[in-house]
């Protein structure tokens, strides 16, 4: 049965990169076929993760949702495949897009395209917006079977949560909570913050690498760091 797994955090909590990671960890470690999805429709997906890629080698979300009625033809041909991999594909907006490109998709139709994408897939992801309130994300809070909750160990970071408390209600007992260390060169709390987000169960150590991929636009390769992928395979194996 296909699992729907949210990743979730505050802005510049690094849950792209580390949504990625952990999709792949999914995809070659357990091997179970993936598909993630972006909601994001202020910064698009594809121009972060594809900066390179040709216009004819990326599709649209938007487009997929904008179908009368959502298939698994239409799905399978917005989405963008993992390079040199089968049965793990990308659904994003493209460079260039808004939340004022394509019209608002319904309740009924946002959970018809959750049900065809889950018929396609072991495990779909769905990386939520921060503010949570765009009609993928607001399903996705409400039908997850699992959601990765991200938390850096700063000021920002702790007043994203106070504000969104109640909203985070919903996937309490299904989220697995996790801190990721974005920077290696300042002193961060990492204990404190450990001590106050009370479902943290993992620390993501500062790569050097995944810094670089992120600036390269080469996310979805491969990442050479045996410490940081190991705890991205802990959490793989939690979302199992």
């Amino acid at each position: 049965m296909s699992k729907l797994t949210l990743l979730c955090g505050p802005p510049q909590s690094g849950k792209t990169a580390v949504g990625i990671k952990i999709a792949q960890e999914i995809y070659y470690h357990f091997k179970g076929s993936v598909i993630y999805i972006s909601a994001d429709n202020v910064t698009p997906f594809m121009g972060l993760v594809f900066p390179n890629a040709s216009e004819k080698q990326l599709f649209s979300l938007g487009e997929a949702l904008e179908h009368t009625s959502i298939t698994k033809e239409n799905v399978l041909r917005h989405t963008v495949p993992l390079p040199k991999a089968d049965n793990f594909g990308f659904l994003g907006y493209k460079a260039g897009e808004n939340r004022y490109t394509y019209s608002r998709p319904t309740k009924d139709k946002t959970a018809e395209f959750f049900e065809v994408c889950k018929s396609l897939a072991d495990y779909v992801f769905l990386d939520c917006t921060s503010s949570l309130d765009d009609p993928l994300s607001v399903y996705g809070m409400a039908a997850a079977d699992k959601a990765v909750q991200l938390v850096t160990p700063d000021i920002r970071s702790a007043a994203y949560y106070a504000s969104f408390e109640k909203t985070y209600e919903q996937i309490k007992g299904k989220s697995i909570g996790v801190i990721n260390i974005t920077d290696k060169d300042l002193y961060l709390p990492v204990g404190e913050v450990k001590a106050g987000f009370a479902n943290a169960k993992y620390i993501l150590p500062y790569s050097m690498y995944l810094k670089q991929q992120y600036i390269t636009g080469e996310l979805t390769h491969k990442i050479p760091d045996q410490k940081f992928s190991a705890v991205c395979r802990g959490i793989a194996g939690a979302v199992l």
